[in-house]
């Protein structure tokens, strides 16, 4: 790691912070420092992807001290009360006004951004991932050439594929990528299929403890960190539905200093102890943060969740890795593979390339059996087109009743019967040229607001989409 870059790295540790205990102190949660490992293909056409991101235990599991500056806290921790009662745009806001001092703090530099382009995917803005995607700490070293697939390999549908391969085994892991919502867009029809062959837990990283209490109902601001995505909380609602026992397996420890692989060792022996201890012959699909899905570990010792998992259980999970064939902002920030296989037309839907000769899969090499490709994203007013496409949602024009209001809101659309607190079902931000964008809904009643970032409820309506 050079160290013009050190400072940016332990931020970008810090920012996938996930909300552990929000009801009583708060503490980042390990998972937050998303210490998940990037590494890349060694082969010659790949941009340089072989960076190592190591775990680096996390420096307040108890405490923000450390990363308090300039007498900065951490964006994540600015109106919290709001947040929790669900208005994100207030925290969004607050961040805006320190934008300035976080972007001076050597500290918070690339965690400030980092945390913001959370937000805004959060709060529906199509590309906000995307952009994230082109950060010092998370773009490929350099630019990358268009590099073709081996011919033998055929596009496949990726829901397809997990279907065929679910069936010889009881444990399938997605590795998403964090900033990229569009990786999430499969959840839900997934839970359904996996549902019909025998599948029924669903274990997540980012879930808070209390998902697995009787008492849960919805997904709500203190379920998890990446559930405040309307994306991930649809799956949530989605799993409750069919019937699945939602496990979280997150630990809150940090484990001994130079102990890189503590936190997978132990979220591997949570999820055995909580799930395959008490029901050996359980089927699982588990989500999980980048390379924690690697069922085999790197070189240099570190031992990712799913390889501890594979060994504690005896079984072979099918692991697909989501990030890496996704959109950039640019081509030359792009994986080779995906510059091809997207400008031949080859990926029109989530895709997994199989190989015709022998059925492997195209893949991270040893580490995850298949990628999955995403088809490059078209934005219809001001909404990502995987939602209609992946997910099933109708675009629905804002009522004109909630566009009223000055500067930057937020309209949320609600499950009828569901409180504010819980996560929208959609959820975008506007401003005076709000009328231009849609909710992307699914079927159902909802109740809608518009709220400020004081939240002040500025309207309300109703509306269902049959």
């Amino acid at each position: 790691m050079k160290n013009k870059t050190v400072y940016g790295w332990l931020a970008a540790l810090l920012v996938q912070s996930i909300f552990v205990g929000w009801s009583g102190a708060f503490a980042i949660d390990p998972a937050v420092t998303d210490g998940h490992l990037f590494w890349g293909r060694n082969r010659a056409a790949s941009t340089n992807k072989g960076h190592l991101k190591t775990e680096q235990p996390d420096p307040s599991n108890q405490s923000l001290s450390f990363f308090q500056e300039q007498n900065l806290v951490s964006p994540i921790l600015l109106k919290r009360e709001e947040l929790q009662a669900g208005n994100p745009l207030a925290t969004y806001s607050a961040m805006l006004d320190l934008e300035p001092q976080y972007l001076k703090s050597r500290s918070f530099e690339d965690f400030y951004r980092q945390t913001r382009f959370n937000f805004e995917e959060f709060m529906g803005l199509p590309l906000a991932g995307v952009q994230a995607m082109s950060l010092p700490s998370l773009r490929l070293g350099k630019p990358s050439v268009e590099t073709p697939i081996p011919k033998s390999y055929v596009a496949e549908n990726a829901l397809t594929v997990v279907a065929r391969e679910a069936r010889k085994t009881r444990l399938v892991i997605w590795g998403e990528e964090h900033h990229l919502p569009q990786t999430r867009s499969l959840y839900e029809a997934l839970l359904r299929l996996l549902w019909k062959q025998g599948y029924r837990y669903l274990a997540a990283e980012t879930f808070d403890d209390s998902v697995m209490s009787t008492d849960f109902r919805y997904p709500e601001f203190r379920s998890g960190y990446y559930t405040l995505d309307p994306v991930f909380a649809a799956a949530v609602r989605t799993a409750r539905s069919l019937g699945y026992k939602l496990i979280a397996y997150e630990t809150k420890e940090r484990g001994p200093v130079g102990d890189d692989s503590f936190r997978d060792r132990t979220q591997a022996e949570n999820i055995k102890a909580r799930i395959f201890d008490p029901d050996p012959q359980a089927k699982v699909f588990i989500i999980a943060g980048r390379l924690h899905a690697s069922e085999t570990p790197p070189r240099g010792g570190w031992t990712p969740m799913a390889s501890v998992l594979k060994k504690l259980t005896g079984i072979n999970p099918f692991t697909l890795y989501a990030p890496t064939m996704s959109q950039r902002q640019t081509p030359e920030e792009e994986d080779p593979y995906y510059r091809f296989a997207t400008s031949h037309g080859l990926v029109k839907e989530p895709t997994i390339f199989v190989d015709n000769v022998n059925g492997q899969f195209l893949g991270f090499e040893e580490y995850c059996d298949a990628y999955v490709f995403w088809p490059r994203i078209v934005v219809r007013e001001g909404r990502p087109d995987w939602m209609v496409k992946a997910m099933g949602r109708k675009p629905v024009r804002i009522p004109r009743q909630l566009l009223r209001g000055p500067g930057l809101r937020l309209v949320q659309v609600f499950s009828e019967g569901e409180p504010a607190s819980s996560i929208p079902i959609d959820q975008v931000l506007i401003d005076e040229q709000g009328d231009r964008k849609a909710l992307m809904l699914p079927k159902g009643r909802f109740w809608l607001r518009t709220i400020d970032r004081n939240s002040r409820v500025i309207a309300k309506a109703t509306t269902q989409r049959r």
